[in-house]
């Protein structure tokens, strides 16, 4: 499946939010055994910046990117903070 150019951003968003997360975790700013695990983060994060680009691009949130770009996105962003953190929790 080939993604469209705002597809691809959002993927590379959630790579960024992943890194993003892992820092924080690394830093201390969110808890590792906290209310919400950190790839909770990552996912709010991804619906902010697709809530945002929908609003930029003025669609209505949900139409601009496909499940798929959503899926790989999350699990992109999840796999990078396991990788930088040595774990989920």
């Amino acid at each position: 499946m080939r993604f469209s150019r705002p597809e691809q951003f959002f993927v590379a968003a959630g790579v960024g939010l992943g890194a993003l997360a892992s820092l924080a975790v690394n830093n201390g700013w969110i808890a590792r055994g906290g209310t919400f695990p950190p790839f909770v983060y990552v996912l709010l994060a991804l619906a902010l910046v697709e809530v945002v680009a929908g609003f930029a691009t003025k669609q209505p949130p949900g139409t601009l990117f496909s499940m798929p770009a959503r899926i790989l996105a999350f699990a992109l962003g999840v796999g990078v903070l396991i990788l930088l953190t040595g774990g989920l929790a």
